[in-house]
């Protein structure tokens, strides 16, 4: 009993460049929406502003010179 075998034939890789450029569209777009619903989801642009920058700004307002002359 013979086994046939398949030659392999080489492929070349080039493909189609505007179905790449698609594929990788579409995955970064994929990418976005889903950080954007995580951050949406989990509230973290809140939790950023109220941990992160009220500090910050605080500390800076604070250390301005009033002048309280009427």
């Amino acid at each position: 009993m013979k086994i046939f075998r398949k030659k392999n034939k080489k492929k070349s890789k080039a493909g189609c460049p505007v179905a790449k450029f698609l594929g990788k569209l579409l995955l970064m777009v994929f990418g976005l929406f889903l950080g954007t619903f995580i951050l949406y989801f989990f509230n973290l642009e809140n939790k950023l502003i109220y941990y992160v920058i009220y500090p910050l700004l605080n500390k800076h307002y604070d250390k301005q010179v009033r002048d309280r002359r009427i």
